[in-house]
């Protein structure tokens, strides 16, 4: 009989709830029965009270239970082997000048406890990257943890025919180069460089960015910026697969799934040169890595892409490449089902 892992997910504001959808569908697609179980969103802010709110035995006819680290502590209880997923750790120094007061007094008094609960707890870690993993070595002194880079679709995140640019995923907008935001409109990842890195472009660049999970839509910030809310799976193929590059000159992150699904549809990645991008980026080879909060070296970079309609489609070419070898579903499954057999015994 196969394994069945149970994963159970509070309602997310970003790339770590779309993390767990992709889990889901990669281990059905290695030949286990998963089960992904949503939550409200308050459990992401009081996770211990998960037990409580669900019906008696909810984790009955499963093999484990799996849940990113600010939850996955909650799961003891269950008697099951749990095992928890650290996309990554809001303790990090170089996150602490782009958060507000309130974010920062809970990253420390809140996160940063359920975060090395679960780590502690768990029978198995899982870090979506080396830098991820080095961070819980150095935060919570674990050495045991596994490296299974977080993997999207790449039978759905697809280039287009040749590379050549699709003109129907994106809105009508004057411009010759599009250049694409996916993200929340946060400082993290580095939305409010946005505008300053437009001022440096030439006027025939236009700048396409997602909506995020921030509620209410304001104006604009640059009027080369065009808003595109916040499309759905297919939506964001299409976006892609409309731009020219994507632009993303994020501070922290614990893996880039963006740019990973930017390049699997053979688009070239600006970004920073720092946390995990560089995994997934490849300076000079798919997309170039930045200074953080460079304005000048964004835009530098994303100007000699946006003249070279060649290398741009060299980097598409490479990008997609090394994205459907190393962060696709079938590594991302494979890598899972071993480490649910290694545990099961």
């Amino acid at each position: 009989m196969s394994i069945r892992p149970l994963y159970v997910s509070p309602m997310g504001r970003g790339g770590v709830d779309f993390g767990i959808q992709n889990i889901a569908r990669s281990v059905r697609g290695a030949g286990l029965r998963p089960e992904l179980l949503r939550l409200p969103e308050i459990y992401n802010f009081a996770p211990f009270l998960i037990p409580r709110g669900l019906p008696a035995g909810w984790w009955r006819g499963f093999d484990l239970v799996q849940g990113r680290s600010r939850v996955a502590f909650a799961f003891k209880a269950t008697g099951l082997p749990v095992v928890t997923t650290v996309h990554h750790l809001t303790t990090d120094p170089d996150l602490q000048p782009y958060s507000s007061f309130a974010q920062r007094l809970f990253y420390r008094l809140v996160e940063s406890r359920y975060d090395g609960l679960s780590v502690a707890r768990a029978d198995a870690v899982v870090c979506v990257s080396r830098f991820t993993q080095r961070q819980v070595e150095q935060t919570y002194g674990r050495r045991d943890s596994t490296i299974i880079f977080d993997g999207i679709d790449t039978d759905v995140f697809v280039p287009t025919p040749k590379m050549v640019r699709s003109d129907h995923g994106l809105p009508p907008a004057p411009g010759r180069i599009r250049l694409l935001f996916v993200g929340n409109r946060t400082r993290r990842k580095g939305f409010d460089l946005l505008p300053r890195i437009m001022e440096r472009l030439p006027a025939d660049y236009t700048l396409f960015y997602t909506g995020g999970f921030q509620g209410k839509e304001n104006a604009p910030p640059h009027p080369r910026m065009v808003p595109i809310g916040s499309p759905d799976r297919a939506g964001l193929v299409a976006a892609y697969q409309s731009c020219d590059i994507l632009l993303f000159p994020s501070r922290l992150e614990g893996f880039g799934i963006a740019p990973a699904e930017a390049l699997a549809c053979g688009r070239p990645v600006v970004t920073t040169n720092a946390s995990a991008l560089p995994e997934v980026v490849d300076e000079g080879q798919s997309g170039f890595l930045v200074a953080r909060d460079d304005v000048e070296g964004y835009a530098a970079r994303v100007r000699e892409l946006g003249e070279d309609a060649a290398l741009r489609q060299r980097f598409g070419e490479y990008g997609r490449e090394k994205v459907a070898a190393n962060f696709g579903y079938q590594q991302l499954g494979a890598g899972f089902r071993a480490l649910y057999s290694r545990l099961l015994g």
